[in-house]
């Protein structure tokens, strides 16, 4: 049993560092036109829904400046979280693969630190996605909203195409 659990943890700390380092490592994605490309440099990488909720949005170009300001002050405050979240999946990723004995206890620091970045991402992230609403008309909130559900509609369908068939 104690087995067991050791490689449950060690198995979704893996996950956890694999798919972290992907999500911040992609880039973000591809503007259109020329009004927005200040702002795709601006929008973290991580935030690529955002940033299709603000271009189906149609911002004015005051709007685009004041989003652009908010995103550009969020990106650069969150920059150290995050290279400290890439430093510490590193860091656990080397202690995965080091020779010698290990216990779940020895993953708990590095596991905990990772989670607590992370929270500080997702409050930031929260925070900069409650400014950029505030900028935003009624009309294009719910602009954004239908992106929103059209994007969870992709995904479903996305979900199911890659089912197996049904014999």
């Amino acid at each position: 049993m104690k087995s067991t659990l050791t490689t449950r943890i060690i198995v979704a700390a893996l996950l956890i560092a694999g798919t972290a380092t992907t999500a911040l490592a992609q880039s973000p994605p591809p503007g259109r036109g020329a009004p927005f490309e200040g702002m795709r440099e601006a929008v973290d990488r991580t935030d690529g829904e955002l940033w299709l909720m603000i271009r189906a949005a149609g911002l004015s170009p005051d709007q685009q400046a004041k989003v652009r300001g908010i995103l550009s002050a969020h990106r650069a405050a969150t920059r150290p979280l995050v290279e400290q979240l890439r430093q510490a999946q590193q860091e656990l990723g080397a202690k995965l693969l080091a020779p010698g004995p290990l216990q779940p206890a020895d993953l708990q620091p590095q596991l905990g630190r990772i989670g607590q970045l992370r929270d500080q991402l997702a409050q930031d992230g929260a925070q900069a996605a409650l400014e950029v609403r505030a900028v935003l008309t009624p009309e294009q909130l719910a602009r954004a909203a239908q992106t929103k559900e059209r994007l969870s509609q992709l995904r479903e369908e996305m979900r199911q195409l890659m089912q197996p068939p049904r014999p």
